[in-house]
């Protein structure tokens, strides 16, 4: 795994920049607004603070901010056409792809988790802290897999990631249960629905379910970028 750990810092110290960090600190300014000035009783606080994780967080914060660091990944790499010196090298491709979803992880996760949970913690307790950090997680491992494979697929990867979230994750996905179901952030919002044992308008599928379609969404995402960096043309 030694070329994957190379390539991982490599594509890691590109990811990062100012830009990403100010959104991500504008994001957690404005949850954490959001989450410390709920009052009422400790119940109506939960589910208070559970609805500002699903609505900003969730819904937002967690998939627009992978979305900037995945899409980058191998996208920028394209762009600059630098791509070719990682896609010459003698290793195989499927250890480029990993490394790529790897540094989008690392990027994504600590930028959006630790916010989520740090102010849940602070306004609600362990029960939002742990609800709000388990599906974070899930979401940046899944998105991270589908946004580092549309980084590679398409030019302006960043704007159909944003119409795909706004259209289908936000709007389509709450008319019908069968939407909802092809919904990576339905899993996520399950596993938060699930530990805090708040009603989040949900249909909620099971927490294991929720764990293994995510890991599934995610371990399909690397594959599809491995497939397409190996039959893609690089000038």
């Amino acid at each position: 795994m030694t070329a994957v750990l190379v390539m991982f810092r490599m594509l890691l110290r590109q990811q990062i920049a100012v830009g990403r960090f100010i959104l991500a600190g504008a994001f957690t300014a404005l949850f954490v607004i959001l989450a410390l000035t709920s009052s009422g009783s400790p119940s109506e606080e939960l589910e208070s603070t559970v609805l500002v994780v699903l609505g900003l967080g969730l819904n937002l914060m967690v998939p627009i901010i992978t979305l900037v660091a995945a899409t980058s990944a191998l996208g920028d790499l394209v762009d600059d056409e630098t791509l070719v010196y990682l896609w010459h090298r003698p290793t195989p491709r499927w250890k480029l792809a990993l490394a790529a979803w790897l540094a989008s992880v690392a990027m994504a996760a600590p930028l959006t988790i630790l916010p989520l949970a740090l102010t849940s913690l602070l306004s609600s307790g362990a029960t939002a802290a742990v609800g709000a950090a388990a599906s974070a997680a899930l979401s940046v491992l899944a998105y991270s897999g589908l946004f580092v494979f549309l980084g590679l697929l398409l030019r302006r990867a960043l704007i159909w990631g944003l119409l795909y979230l706004f259209i289908w994750e936000a709007v389509l996905s709450n008319f019908a249960d069968g939407v909802a179901t092809l919904s990576i952030t339905t899993y996520p919002t399950s596993v938060l629905a699930n530990i805090t044992e708040v009603d989040v308008g949900l249909n909620p599928r099971s927490t294991a379910v929720s764990i293994i379609v995510s890991l599934v969404v995610a371990a399909v995402g690397v594959a599809l970028t491995a497939r397409r960096l190996d039959t893609m043309d690089i000038a």
